[in-house]
């Protein structure tokens, strides 16, 4: 044990002097340094870290078909069941932004006083993968245009009124925008 790289008396006494307790101290900042540099590198992906996903419109619109087909194939009457949406935008994305107002009183010589208020208002950016991004506020989902719904029991007006309603409440639109008829 005494040929150990540094034992616990020789640090003590090596601490009580001034110009070593320096260099202790200068040692373990560049380490302390070093460690957060090389942890940079490391392959792991940090845990805060959640990929973004790409949103896409076409997407979006076959997940509601997707759904809604599932959904209608299940009433009684409807039977096979095949459904098209279509949108009036692919949707908005917010971004966060930051106002700074400044007002200036200025007093002219006759002793008016004027006040000239001055925005300036810019976005938020932050470090991503692809470089610096304004940060995202919200997703705005694309409006729904209309939806078309043909199955084998769109001729049977109870069967479409209850298919009607299916969509109607599952997309939060007016009847106006369905259309249900018979499949061929």
């Amino acid at each position: 044990m005494d040929k150990m790289f540094f034992s616990v008396s020789k640090l003590r006494e090596n601490w009580k002097n001034p110009q070593k307790r320096a260099k202790y101290l200068v040692a373990a900042g560049i380490i302390g340094i070093l460690l957060i540099f090389l942890s940079q590198f490391s392959g792991k992906p940090k845990e805060n870290e959640q990929p973004q996903e790409e949103f896409s419109a076409s997407a979006y619109a076959s997940q509601l078909e997707e759904q809604l087909t599932d959904l209608i194939s299940e009433v009684n009457g409807a039977g096979k069941t095949r459904v098209m949406v279509t949108l009036q935008n692919s949707g908005e994305t917010l971004f966060v932004r930051e106002e700074r107002t400044s007002l200036d009183n200025t007093q002219s010589t006759s002793g008016d006083i004027s006040e000239h208020e001055t925005r300036e208002e810019s976005y938020v950016l932050v470090d991503g993968p692809d470089g610096r991004t304004a940060l995202v506020r919200t997703q705005m989902e694309p409006v729904i245009r209309g939806v078309v719904v043909v199955c084998e029991g769109g001729d049977n007006s109870l069967t479409a009124a209850r298919i009607t309603e299916i969509v109607t409440t599952a997309l939060a639109i007016s009847s106006a925008k369905v259309c249900i008829t018979k499949l061929a």
